[in-house]
């Protein structure tokens, strides 16, 4: 029977990322991720990427970015191996959402979207002070279902309040915000104590998606006890 690997989790920031010698074995693991992470409720490309170079997660992060990885250690001789990743950017609102209660149905027809496109971009705000994004865990199963991703969003909650309290900004509750497809994954994320707090109906193509699709904008308060 094959040994469970032990797993160990690093912190970096978006710029050593950059310096690391596995850095195209986590962009390998990433897309390989997005490539089954998706169920059949909206169709999305089978050629799907999150991430087209080596160097996209650090842009996409921007200074202020950070992302923990977890690595898989089987024999004391072999290299570690990438087995997942989360990440945490400042949270940027375009304001385009509309209110939750106010939600698209899911029969949703694009002429109706497009008749309340003004209704839209008059705009509901979605304050947020982090967005948790790129969590990722490879389609192996010997990774999947063990925890490792709950892991890798704890080391990065416990990253941003010490900034926070670093910057003396720990006199209130961080806001970690996350953008999902309602459709595919929005459930499990209500599972993991977010809320949903604004919605946007997505055209064909947006995230390499074959069909329309509703994006939800998800938050969750992080104390910092």
């Amino acid at each position: 029977m094959e040994s469970a690997p032990t797993i160990h989790i690093a912190l970096f920031t978006s710029t050593e990322l950059l310096t690391q010698p596995w850095l195209s074995d986590l962009t390998r693991m990433i897309n390989a991720s997005y490539l089954v992470m998706h169920t059949d409720k909206t169709r999305f490309s089978e050629d799907k990427i999150r991430l087209r170079s080596d160097s996209c997660l650090t842009e996409e992060l921007g200074p202020d970015g950070f992302t923990a990885v977890a690595f898989a250690s089987g024999e004391p001789d072999s290299p570690a191996e990438v087995v997942g990743t989360a990440s945490m950017k400042l949270w940027k609102d375009d304001g385009l959402w509309r209110p939750h209660d106010d939600d698209f149905s899911d029969d949703s027809t694009e002429e109706l979207v497009n008749d309340q496109v003004e209704e839209i971009f008059r705009g509901h705000a979605c304050p947020g002070d982090y967005e948790l994004t790129v969590v990722a865990i490879p389609p192996n199963p010997r990774f999947r279902g063990k925890g490792i991703a709950g892991r890798l969003i704890r080391v990065c909650e416990e990253e941003l309040i010490r900034r926070r309290k670093l910057s003396g900004k720990d006199d209130t509750p961080a806001r970690i915000m996350i953008r999902v497809a309602k459709e595919n994954s929005g459930e499990y994320w209500l599972k993991q104590g977010f809320v949903t707090v604004g919605s946007q109906r997505c055209p064909e193509g947006f995230w390499d998606s074959a069909e329309a699709f509703t994006m939800w904008a998800m938050i969750r308060e992080l104390g910092t006890k």
